[in-house]
């Protein structure tokens, strides 16, 4: 049997309201995340509710873009509103709409779209329709039950705890590749001046030779991440993923191949250093030259290199 996780939730406070929105405020960190069902005795109602809240949630991202001039925190918001306002919810069975990401379904139509990784419980089941979803739940699935009214371990699934344990493991893995090459997460957590020399330093580093191998790294921890939301994080480990991710961003849009869209959800810091611009597809810059000669100065022959390579294409 596939290994399936469950969450048992509360929302803050009473109402339909107010559980629809913790509902959505849940599904935001798990948007990028295949499908998702949300089960209830009222799916048309909690289905109005739900888009009201879900565009409430858009517009305050929007207001977030608004305020702010840094060219990662723009590309992070600005897909993050499109994906939002392209997402699709429907109260028809999954293989009546395929193409919908949200389902919104009562537990005697219960079927389960094909990836669904996030599925979330507002009603009581019985032990037989429990039972028949606990079966059915895809490997790396978290079901999030708000009426907590069943022993999931009894059904075969595994507390969401144990996720979380796999992004520990991940992120050791990640902090022993970055220390074979000699470079520490910890100098990613600075707000001051070194902490762009530290970045440009791990850049030029992992451009020197092993950057597809840092990339699958990352992709494997980000991907646990994911998994795992959402997470409750002191600063300093989230301020630690953050740069970690970051420094993936940044080796992605300087290697060559595609550039992808993986590594811009994770990551919130404050930084203006940003190259890449995705409607253009290319490298951009005030003053590449001078950006380059930078780095030529500075030793760093290998980040000089890859933006003088990327931005000639």
């Amino acid at each position: 049997m596939p290994n399936a996780f469950f969450e048992l939730r509360k929302q803050g406070a009473r109402g339909t309201d107010s559980m629809v929105a913790d509902v959505m405020r849940h599904l935001y960190s798990r948007q990028y995340l295949g499908k998702t069902l949300i089960i209830s005795e009222q799916p048309m109602i909690i289905f109005s509710t739900a888009r009201k809240q879900w565009l409430k949630l858009a517009r305050t991202i929007q207001k977030q873009r608004a305020s702010t001039l840094n060219a990662e925190k723009l590309l992070k918001y600005t897909h993050t509103i499109s994906h939002m306002q392209h997402m699709r919810f429907s109260i028809k069975r999954p293989l009546d709409e395929p193409d919908a990401e949200v389902y919104f379904l009562h537990p005697k139509d219960l079927e389960l779209p094909p990836q669904c990784l996030s599925l979330y419980l507002l009603t009581e089941l019985s032990p037989r329709f429990a039972a028949q979803l606990a079966s059915e739940l895809p490997d790396q699935s978290l079901l999030i039950d708000y009426q907590q009214s069943k022993e999931w371990r009894t059904f075969g699934l595994l507390p969401k705890h144990q996720l979380e344990g796999h992004v520990t493991e991940q992120w050791q893995r990640l902090k022993n590749f970055l220390a074979r090459h000699e470079l520490d997460a910890n100098a990613f957590l600075s707000t001051n001046q070194g902490y762009g020399d530290a970045l440009d330093d791990a850049l030029d580093t992992l451009l020197g030779g092993d950057s597809h191998t840092f990339l699958s790294f990352a992709g494997e921890f980000q991907r646990a991440l994911e998994l795992a939301r959402p997470l409750r994080l002191n600063r300093e480990t989230r301020q630690h993923y953050d740069g970690v991710i970051l420094l993936a961003h940044r080796v992605q849009a300087l290697s060559p191949g595609p550039f992808l869209q993986q590594f811009i959800q994770v990551y919130n810091e404050d930084d203006t250093y940003f190259l890449y611009d995705t409607q253009r597809g290319r490298l951009v810059s005030p003053n590449l030259t001078e950006l380059i000669t930078k780095h030529q100065r500075a030793g760093r022959a290998h980040l000089a290199r890859a933006i003088q390579l990327v931005s000639s294409l």
